[in-house]
């Protein structure tokens, strides 16, 4: 029983071994186009362990077996994920997500900056998580937010349920999306400048009560 048990467990191990070789050499073969940090260097920038991150890649490369996701990608899985009635378009609020993971602006998301992003949302702190948001509200790479940058998201979000902000059946809700993007603006710019940078926003957020819920809400997309 005993050598049973041995050979089984070895047999494990040997499998094991030739899945981290296998992962390994594949990543290693896509640098010369792709260029992707290796796994330890993935291993300092996330909060994944060298196992987590070679079952993500694993799942990363049959979905995309190219080694990357295009826009084009994103929105069909966003599509897939997020359209949950007759009138719900995911594809702005999935441009915007896109262009946040793709921090290189090359119009591709890699792995790497597809495990980073991801470890952040799932495992980062409250302030690594609320930077990520502060991105995502930052499309354009300026450092700092205006109102439009505000009603955007907040119509994308809008959009993703479902609800046409413009249509004339919406008008109520188009007011208050207006109401609540102005009201929000004003409490978070705290120097009346007309901008919010990353540390108003920081502490803008920390004094939401329902910071929390927001953030989980993240967490439990991705």
């Amino acid at each position: 029983m005993g050598n049973i048990q041995l050979k089984a467990g070895l047999r494990k191990v040997s499998q094991w071994n030739s899945l981290e070789k296998a992962v390994d050499k594949e990543m290693e073969d896509q640098k010369l186009r792709y260029k992707p940090e290796s796994l330890d260097e993935l291993v300092k920038n996330t909060h994944f362990d060298r196992k987590e991150l070679k079952r993500l890649y694993q799942g990363f490369k049959q979905n995309c077996p190219n080694g990357y996701v295009t826009v084009h990608q994103f929105k069909e899985i966003f599509q897939q994920l997020f359209c949950i009635g007759r009138y719900a378009d995911p594809s702005t609020f999935a441009q915007l997500v896109f262009d946040t993971f793709d921090e290189d602006g090359n119009a591709r998301i890699s792995f790497s900056e597809f495990a980073e992003a991801l470890s952040i949302l799932n495992r980062g702190t409250v302030e690594q998580r609320l930077e990520w948001i502060f991105s995502l509200y930052d499309n354009k790479h300026r450092g700092y937010i205006i109102e439009d940058d505000f009603y955007k998201v907040i119509s994308a979000v809008y959009e993703l349920m479902g609800i046409q902000l413009h249509r004339a059946q919406d008008g109520a809700n188009l007011r208050e999306a207006q109401e609540h993007v102005r009201n929000t603006f004003r409490r978070m710019d705290h120097n009346r400048d007309g901008k919010i940078t990353m540390h108003e926003f920081l502490e803008g957020c920390k004094e939401s009560s329902d910071l929390e819920q927001s953030l989980d809400l993240f967490k439990t997309v991705w």
